[in-house]
């Protein structure tokens, strides 16, 4: 498993989202189908929650935190930072610029206040496009975990909510359960 992919398709879009994202090096930005989306402010608890499930996964598997995510198939008008991303182990000490998507088997997305619908809609469909196995949305605002599974196309097949406090099972090659009890509601 050796990802080979260092930079996405080139457009003058994402040509432009590098512009601006270099100008704004403190911001947290991504770009959607062309569309920017910039996070100016991320709270304690939002990082806290990132870490809760990252934590869990890192002994086993190579974790990621808001790394430049592409694919190929998101023709050059996509880049994505996840929260958390999580591909095999032996990925560890490897310094890509940019991590093919295609290589991830889960992403969590920890939903903010200001765009909610980008991590509960608009991403379901470029993950699931992507292939990604696992996509497990933790949702502060209502205190629901979302897990999607079975990519196909532009949709997931499968999905289980947890609340809060629930374990969250994740099949193979995961094999585990995300404790969810250190979670909690904005």
């Amino acid at each position: 498993m050796t990802a080979q992919m260092e930079s996405p398709v080139q457009t003058e879009q994402m040509r432009r989202f590098e512009k601006f994202d270099a100008a704004f090096p403190d911001y947290h930005a991504e770009m959607i189908d062309g569309e920017v989306y910039v996070s100016t402010v991320v709270t304690s608890s939002h990082g806290n929650m990132v870490l809760t499930i990252a934590s869990q996964l890192v002994a086993k598997w190579f974790v990621m935190t808001e790394v430049d995510t592409v694919y190929e198939g998101w023709h050059g008008t996509t880049l994505l930072r996840p929260d958390v991303s999580v591909a095999h182990s032996s990925y560890r000490g490897t310094h890509m610029a940019k991590f093919p998507a295609d290589e991830i088997i889960l992403v969590a997305e920890v939903v903010s206040e200001s765009n909610p619908e980008n991590d509960t809609v608009k991403k379901v469909r470029k993950y699931a496009l992507a292939g990604i196995p696992y996509y497990l949305i933790v949702n502060p605002i209502v205190g629901k975990c979302l897990l999607y599974s079975l990519p196909s196309g532009e949709h997931y097949r499968a999905s289980l909510e947890t609340d809060f406090g629930e374990p969250v099972p994740l099949g193979e090659p995961l094999g585990t359960e995300l404790d969810t009890s250190a979670l909690y509601t904005y």
